[in-house]
């Protein structure tokens, strides 16, 4: 089973809806990205620049979405599966069954950010963001960001 993918180049916008110091801007490379987010300036400067080269979408409605956010280790959360652009997260949550959820590889404008580094399905340094908006696909312009 695949547990790694080439990220869909692209950039978009992601809608901040928390505090009024704007929207984080991503640029995705199939191997890197770069997020830019003016609130982390002040609140979390390891964010402002990030070179986790994998990210995939999540549905924010999702009870993935949820179980994701409500799960504080990062060694509790996997990558199960990847089949083109489907992705299967497992997330562990004690003594339960792991619980299985689909994001995808291909972004689309109303799903949300999901990134990480990936050690063959073994995650760290993840980080959820907001809903994609303004999204263009293909590779982005070099000085865009």
């Amino acid at each position: 089973m695949a547990k790694t993918w080439e990220n869909i180049e692209c950039e978009f916008f992601t809608g901040n809806t928390e505090n009024s110091m704007g929207d984080s801007k991503y640029l995705i490379l199939s191997d890197k990205m770069t997020r830019t987010a003016l609130i982390n300036f002040k609140r979390a400067p390891s964010q402002v620049l990030s070179e986790n080269p994998a990210i995939c979408y999540l549905d924010q409605t999702s009870h993935l979405h949820r179980v994701i956010m409500e799960t504080p280790n990062d060694e509790d959360i996997r990558i199960a599966d990847v089949s083109g652009d489907r992705i299967v997260v497992g997330v562990t949550r004690g003594p339960m069954e792991p619980f299985y959820g689909e994001c995808s590889r291909k972004p689309a404008n109303g799903l949300c950010t999901f990134d990480f580094k990936n050690d063959n399905g073994l995650l760290s340094h993840i980080h959820v963001g907001h809903v994609v908006k303004l999204l263009s696909l293909g590779r982005p312009r070099r000085n865009s960001v």
